[in-house]
């Protein structure tokens, strides 16, 4: 199914009477990390748990040495046989329908919430830090922000994290950015409302299946996986409300998918005015390293599709929307993306 240097996914379609208790389609992932793929496998269990529906079993975790003595990592898991990802259907569905997807999927995640950093004491590996086996782990929001900052620094310091009393304040190198301050207890609501999250919920990574038309005519889809965990963490709710509008134009071309689940998940957001402050600070983060290299091609190519989808920041809570008085332009299309990606590179001169 893929392949890298590091990684390696298969589907397998077995013969269930060898292996008891196995479904006769199963996912087998290979990769070269140390513990990390053991780490996705038991976040995407404890998921499982909460969402048996939804969310594929993890059948078997293991290690093996390949035949050129390399030891790699392998999990085996439940394949979603028959599914569809939710982008390749979105843009046929009408409103009412997208309405009911977006609801599912708001639904599972309310789910994932009461998974919290507060009530996983008996397991320790994943309830005394903050973050995932993506991103790594840390002791604490203010540690947790710091090495967001540092990841950001690619080339060069673009912000930094800087000790004040009563707190910390994040600084991005461009006098036009907003200095943004948090407070120890700012720091300590955000690590209470730090919960089991996926980190990656997009239409790509959102399986559906056709079921019967309540109409009785057309196809009607139905919400039947959320795959892809290796992103997954326990982290602040907010962070992850964040990461939908840094990707927004990069992992995910569809805006009216955004706005919708935007509009829909809000009421998971807390109100506190620390959450509010600390989307700015992730704004800051996130704007500072993009300007730090614009001559990237995927940060060009964000740059270009945001001008076309006519979308702009307004409210922090609310995120990106269309700009008033514009027209939203047609679904984005596989060619549009192709011919975007075409211009960004000819652009910059690599072809």
């Amino acid at each position: 199914m893929s392949k890298t240097f590091d990684t390696c996914t298969s589907s397998i379609r077995d013969d269930p009477t060898l292996h008891p208790g196995y479904p006769p389609d199963v996912i087998i992932r290979l990769e070269t990390s140390r513990a990390r793929l053991a780490a996705v496998a038991a976040l995407q269990h404890l998921a499982h748990a909460q969402l048996s529906d939804l969310v594929p079993r993890v059948l078997h975790v293991g290690s093996a040495t390949t035949t050129d003595a390399r030891q790699v990592e392998y999990t085996v898991s439940t394949y979603c046989t028959g599914k569809v990802p939710l982008e390749g259907v979105w843009n046929m569905l009408d409103k009412t329908h997208q309405l009911e997807l977006v609801d599912s999927v708001v639904h599972a995640m309310e789910k994932l919430q009461t998974l919290s950093i507060n009530n996983m004491g008996h397991l320790q590996l994943l309830s005394n830090s903050i973050g995932g086996p993506r991103f790594g782990y840390f002791r604490d929001v203010k540690h947790f922000l710091d090495g967001i900052t540092q990841a950001s620094n690619h080339t060069s310091t673009t912000c930094k994290l800087l000790d004040i009393e009563g707190g910390v304040a994040l600084e991005s190198i461009y006098d036009d950015t907003d200095r943004v301050e948090l407070s120890h207890a700012d720091l300590q609501d955000l690590r209470h409302h730090t919960v089991l999250c996926h980190n990656d919920l997009e239409p790509r990574n959102i399986l559906v299946k056709t079921i019967s038309s309540p109409e009785g005519k057309g196809k009607h889809y139905q919400v039947a996986s959320l795959i892809d965990w290796e992103m997954s963490g326990f982290y602040p709710f907010t962070y992850k409300f964040s990461l939908n509008d840094t990707v927004l134009g990069s992992s995910n071309l569809s805006f009216s998918w955004y706005a919708l689940f935007k509009e829909r998940i809000s009421f998971l957001l807390p109100r506190g005015e620390c959450h509010t402050k600390f989307i700015r600070a992730l704004r800051v983060i996130d704007g500072s390293s993009k300007r730090a290299i614009m001559r990237n091609v995927g940060v060009l190519f964000q740059t270009k599709w945001i001008k076309r989808e006519q979308i702009e920041t307004q409210d922090l809570r609310q995120g990106w929307a269309r700009k008033h008085g514009t027209k939203a332009p047609e679904s984005f299309t596989e060619d549009d993306r192709e011919c975007l990606e075409q211009e960004v590179l000819s652009e910059l001169g690599y072809c």
